[in-house]
């Protein structure tokens, strides 16, 4: 199958999880949900719309893998012609109500990130894109090119710092002192593929976060790449299954926040 009926396809498959996810959201009260240890939580509805993603994917694409969050453990899959999936980026949000969370696709093949879809079901907004052909945000029925934000200063930037409390780091808090000794406005808003959605949306000037999952990280950094600002290379080393530290910025921030942040 080419790449422009994956492209489309996760495009649609995002939203039929995004009304499902909406309609756990209205019932959360009555999920079941699991402790996999300190801050880490897992619902019923978690695991529902990352099955619905899967079967959904593997009828449209039998021969593509599926690497999602709750079942990554048992992944024995191929690291190519892989569809990267976390059904609810955001749970603890989703599970206290908080309007911020969202669904993140995307589609892996040939060592890079080809297609990347972050839908906002609360907003209803789908922010997707395909390499080379820019970032875009459907709303309405309507689609809106992305552009990064013009910042050029450190001093202006309003930036994302994601943190998991599931991995306390004191590099965190160096991080942190040396940002705001920058002048930097930091928020950590608990969903790194929607933070990445809106730097690529110019709502952001920036996200960074030392360890993160490719789950989270992979589309929302081709977003952002692909909406004309700069993604630091991910995965790392170890690859797709090894949490790496992800970055993604405007263009005009991008050297001294780079910089910065690989100081801690």
């Amino acid at each position: 199958m080419p790449l422009s009926a994956r492209y489309l396809a996760a495009q649609d498959i995002a939203r039929t999880a995004g009304k499902r996810t909406r309609e756990f959201f209205s019932q959360r009260e009555a999920l079941d949900i699991e402790h996999k240890g300190t801050h880490n939580f897992v619902s019923h509805a978690d695991h529902a719309i990352e099955a619905l993603i899967a079967t959904s994917l593997a009828a449209a694409f039998p021969s593509d893998a599926f690497l999602g969050e709750e079942s990554s453990a048992t992944f024995a899959g191929s690291l190519d012609r892989v569809w990267i999936v976390d059904p609810i980026d955001g749970t603890r949000n989703f599970l206290r109500g908080v309007r911020y969370f969202c669904i993140s696709m995307a589609y892996f093949e040939g060592g890079k990130t080809e297609i990347g879809v972050v839908y906002d079901p609360e907003h209803d907004e789908l922010f997707h894109a395909r390499r080379g052909d820019g970032a875009w945000c459907q709303r309405d029925g309507h689609d809106t090119a992305l552009h990064t934000s013009p910042c050029s200063s450190l001093a202006e930037a309003f930036i994302c710092v994601g943190h998991h409390e599931r991995q306390p780091d004191p590099g965190y808090l160096a991080l942190r002192h040396a940002l705001m000794d920058a002048g930097v406005s930091t928020r950590n808003m608990g969903a790194a593929a929607l933070q990445l959605a809106h730097v690529a949306a110019g709502r952001f000037d920036g996200f960074v976060e030392l360890s993160l999952n490719a789950w989270d990280a992979m589309a929302g950094l081709l977003l952002v790449e692909e909406a004309g600002g700069f993604a630091a290379p991910f995965p790392g080393p170890q690859g797709l299954r090894v949490p790496a530290p992800a970055l993604g910025c405007a263009s005009g921030i991008a050297a001294p926040f780079v910089k910065l942040v690989a100081a801690w």
